[in-house]
């Protein structure tokens, strides 16, 4: 493992927030810890530019068309003054990665995704020519680690494209809080993790300690992310089960919620069918087919189908969304067993 911390101190880190704008603030802690515990100096959050309904009410990840006050570049550079104007300026927001980009003291390199993984890939391609030449993508709770089908399964499509873009490059996998977001079980994940080390693709973990919780009161005032909550609790010592996304899912939190595994990309790609399809795609359009080829549902049919049944736009937040009967409809429509 000195190996790859001496690496990680050459080259210069930046840390992908996998699984959307809410893993940004995760993304930004991570390099605070490693600067602290590693000494690794430089390090740089990454956002993907995809935030919840409740902030964004509109289908899909932000594009780059509607993101103002910022330098749009391979990526997006998001500033603390950066804004969204949806449906012609009649709906604006500030985005999680502005935020984190006001506590980091400078620009937070952004991803959208409507270029598919072509378009993450140009973007880690810019940030690996600026000097930072070693690529992580974390992920909190896990579902990087899911194969697409399982039952408790809401939102593989943000993860499965940023793992198969960063595995074109020297990356690795880091999983925070394992199940902290609700969707695969916190068992599940340190399943999935066990066999990626059966693969050989265990690199090691680090904890939290709880002198680390100050870095969390300083972001989670200011931001919206439960999953991202859970090792802050931890730290202060609250465990046991939770009920978040408005009472849609149940998470646990334990001894295992303060820890990141890191893990070797090539061996997490071989358990995520979804991501070795995705890899040749270039646009939104090829990841939501590919994902209907392979019968994987995905969070983007969820916003469209409550897009259709609720409307969008700043109205739709005052609809009783019935996101659970929304899921059903789109996993009777689309799940299919895997092939063998």
């Amino acid at each position: 493992m000195s190996g790859i911390i001496g690496e990680l101190r050459r080259e210069g880190v930046a840390v992908v927030g996998a699984g959307g704008s809410g893993d940004v603030v995760s993304a930004y802690v991570f390099c605070e810890v490693v600067r602290d515990l590693l000494g690794i100096e430089k390090c740089v959050p990454v956002a993907i530019l995809w935030e919840r309904w409740f902030l964004d009410p509109y289908p899909g990840p932000i594009p780059e068309s509607l993101i103002r006050n910022a330098e749009v570049k391979k990526c997006v550079y998001v500033g603390s003054d950066t804004y969204v104007e949806r449906c012609g300026g009649r709906y604006v927001f500030r985005p999680h990665a502005a935020i984190v980009a006001e506590l980091y003291g400078d620009a937070i390199p952004s991803i959208t995704l409507e270029f598919g993984v072509y378009g993450i890939v140009e973007c880690l391609r810019e940030l690996v020519a600026s000097g930072f030449r070693y690529i992580v993508a974390l992920d909190v709770g896990g579902d990087i680690l899911a194969s697409g089908y399982e039952e408790s399964l809401w939102s593989p499509l943000a993860d499965s494209l940023t793992l198969a873009a960063v595995s074109e490059f020297n990356s690795l996998v880091a999983v925070l809080a394992p199940g902290a977001d609700g969707e695969l079980p916190q068992d599940y994940v340190m399943g999935r993790i066990s066999e990626v080390m059966s693969r050989g693709g265990y690199i090691g973990a680090l904890g939290l300690w709880r002198e680390h919780a100050k870095l969390y009161e300083k972001v989670l005032p200011k931001t919206r992310t439960e999953a991202g909550r859970v090792p802050y609790e931890a730290l202060l010592g609250h465990t046991g089960m939770r009920s978040i996304r408005e009472g849609t899912r149940s998470i646990q939190i334990t001894p295992l919620s303060p820890l990141i595994f890191m893990l070797r990309t090539n061996a997490v790609l071989q358990l995520n069918k979804l991501a070795q399809e995705l890899e040749k795609t270039r646009s939104l359009a090829d990841a939501l087919k590919t994902a209907e080829e392979l019968g994987i549902p995905t969070e983007l049919h969820l916003e469209i189908e409550i897009a259709k049944k609720y409307g969008c736009g700043p109205e739709s937040l005052k609809a009783n969304i019935n996101t659970l009967e929304v899921r059903k409809i789109i996993r009777k429509r689309i799940l299919k067993q895997p092939k063998t």
